[in-house]
C-alpha cells in the first residue's frame, strides 16, 4: 500500500512538472496566420522541445514538416549534435516567434528551411498578402541570429519544388528573392533542381507531391553532408 502511494505521488509529480514545463516553454506571443490545428501542434512541439533542450554547440535544423518528418536527424547523419526543430505547418512567422531557444543555446550551426507554408497560405487561405514576405522574414530571421549568435554558422536552404506547377513557380521566386537579399549574413544552399523533373517535384522522391520519401531524404542528406564536414 505504501509503495502504491509512493508511485502515485511520483506520477502526480511528473504530471505537474510536465504541465509546468509546457506552460513555461510555450510561447505566449500571438503568431500570425495559424489555424486551430497549427496552434495546437505548434504548442505541442514546443512542449516536446522543452523536454529535449538544445546544448551549446549543437547543429540545429529548424523549419516545417520537411524538417519535422525527417525525424531523428542525429541518427540520420550519425551525429548526436544534430537536432530537429521542425514543426509541420510552420511559416516564417512561426520561426521568427521561436528564435529564443536558439539564441539561448548557442548552436554551432543552424540550417533553416521555411517558407512553403507561407506560399500555401498566400494561395489558399489568402491571409498572407505578399509573396515577398517570406524572403523578407527570412532576412529578419538570419539578421537576428547573426546579431545574437555571431559565432554560429547560418545556412538557408532553398524551397523545394511541389507537384503543383504554380506552387513550384512561387517557390522558385522565393528562392530568387532569398538569393537577392542585400549583404546576406548566411550561406544559401539551393537544392531545388535536384528534386525537380519537368518543372515539378520528382514523383520518385515524394510521398504526396510535397513531402519527401526515404529516397528524397537520402538525396537531401547527401547534399548537406559536405556542408557539415567543417562544423565543430
Amino acid at each position: 500500500m505504501i509503495l502504491k502511494r509512493k508511485v502515485l505521488s511520483l506520477v502526480v509529480l511528473f504530471i505537474s512538472f510536465f504541465n509546468a514545463s509546457f506552460s513555461s516553454f510555450a510561447t505566449d506571443k500571438e503568431v500570425p496566420f495559424q489555424n486551430d490545428w497549427l496552434k495546437t501542434h505548434y504548442q505541442q512541439r514546443l512542449a516536446l522541445f522543452s523536454t529535449q533542450p538544445l546544448e551549446k554547440g549543437d547543429v540545429v535544423f529548424i523549419g516545417d514538416s520537411l524538417t519535422e518528418l525527417g525525424a531523428n536527424w542525429a541518427v540520420r547523419f550519425e551525429n548526436l549534435k544534430i537536432r530537429n526543430r521542425g514543426i509541420a505547418g510552420d511559416t516564417t512567422y512561426g520561426v521568427l516567434a521561436r528564435l529564443d531557444e536558439l539564441e539561448s543555446s548557442q548552436p554551432s550551426a543552424v540550417f533553416i528551411l521555411i517558407g512553403i507554408n507561407d506560399i500555401f497560405n498566400l494561395f489558399y487561405e489568402q491571409q498572407i498578402k505578399k509573396l515577398s514576405d517570406a524572403a523578407a522574414n527570412i532576412a529578419k530571421i538570419t539578421s537576428r541570429l547573426n546579431n545574437s549568435l555571431p559565432n554560429t554558422k547560418i545556412f538557408v536552404l532553398g524551397l523545394l519544388p511541389d507537384h503543383r506547377d504554380f506552387i513550384t513557380v512561387m517557390a522558385k521566386e522565393v528562392n530568387r528573392q532569398i538569393l537577392s537579399i542585400t549583404n546576406p549574413n548566411f550561406t544559401f544552399l539551393n537544392f531545388h533542381d535536384q528534386f525537380a523533373v519537368d518543372g515539378i517535384m520528382n514523383p520518385e522522391l515524394t510521398t504526396d507531391g510535397t513531402h519527401l520519401n526515404r529516397k528524397g531524404y537520402q538525396i537531401w542528406k547527401n547534399e548537406l553532408l559536405p556542408h557539415l564536414d567543417g562544423i565543430q
